[in-house]
């Protein structure tokens, strides 16, 4: 699972706890240079650099082929970078809140990093309308849908905040060398109709994920892949940019879905080569 833009690692728990309890996977999550425990280097990132740092560690961990490769916001436009240059190691692609175009977030998203970078002074008004930016206002005032969550807090806003900090608390806050890298790889992300349609031709099976209400990353580049890549199309009714932690229980059952559906297209395939 590829992380997006000032995302942890440990940010994908949920999806990790319920995959490896299916028995049928095991999970690879990481942190990308210039976040958490990975290395912030100098200069301007890209994501075909990102993509090169992934492959590389997948070699380290004898992750050789028929990988599920999960890509979220940025890790998908570094997954897109790594199908294309390693197209026969993996057995699936999903594209959550992504893009294969340079992201232009919406003027309001636009508005809200500036007052989080430039004008709120206090770290719990950062985060607030950090939480207001990623995640709609009718999900962060409900009671949280996890029986057990919704003992512990009041609403999805307390959860949300309280994983956050517990997060930054097992890890390592972002430096402000790797945000501008991996900023500017997320700005410079240009990912040609041409090599979707290569992607689409190579019959590896693709599913394409968005939030009617992502401000980050606006559903109209969802649709984009839709038509380039003829994807299984997943749309989230009213979610933001963090489908995974809004809507749980469907985003975990259509991963493993997608996965179990391209895997017996695997062993067909292998079995008709055999023949």
């Amino acid at each position: 699972m590829v992380m997006g833009n000032v995302s942890f690692l440990i940010d994908r728990c949920g999806q990790v706890k319920f995959l490896t309890d299916t028995g049928k996977y095991t999970v690879l999550i990481f942190d990308n240079r210039g976040m958490g425990w990975s290395d912030a280097p100098p200069g301007l990132y890209s994501t075909s650099q990102m993509a090169a740092d992934a492959l590389v560690l997948l070699d380290a961990v004898h992750f050789f082929n028929k990988i599920h490769l999960v890509g979220i916001s940025m890790g998908g436009m570094i997954s897109l970078e790594m199908v294309d240059a390693a197209p026969d190691r993996f057995a699936s692609l999903t594209l959550t809140s992504t893009t294969a175009k340079r992201n232009m977030p919406t003027w309001a998203a636009i508005s809200s990093l500036s007052k989080i970078t430039f004008f709120y002074r206090e770290p719990r008004d950062k985060l607030n309308a950090a939480m207001e930016l990623v995640y709609p206002e009718a999900w962060l005032i409900q009671k949280p849908s996890d029986a057990d969550k919704a003992v512990q807090y009041s609403t999805n806003r307390e959860m949300a905040i309280a994983n956050f900090i517990a997060h930054t608390r097992r890890s390592r806050l972002q430096t402000l060398r790797g945000n501008i890298g991996q900023t500017a790889a997320c700005l410079r992300h240009s990912f040609s109709d041409e090599r979707l349609s290569k992607i689409k031709t190579s019959g590896l099976p693709v599913m394409v994920i968005t939030g009617t209400w992502d401000n980050l990353v606006r559903p109209t580049y969802s649709y984009h892949l839709k038509k380039h890549l003829d994807p299984r199309f997943e749309l989230f009714e009213g979610s933001g940019h963090a489908i995974p932690e809004e809507q749980p229980e469907r985003y975990n059952r259509i991963l493993d879905e997608h996965f179990t559906q391209a895997a017996a297209l695997v062993a067909a395939s292998s079995n008709t080569a055999k023949l």
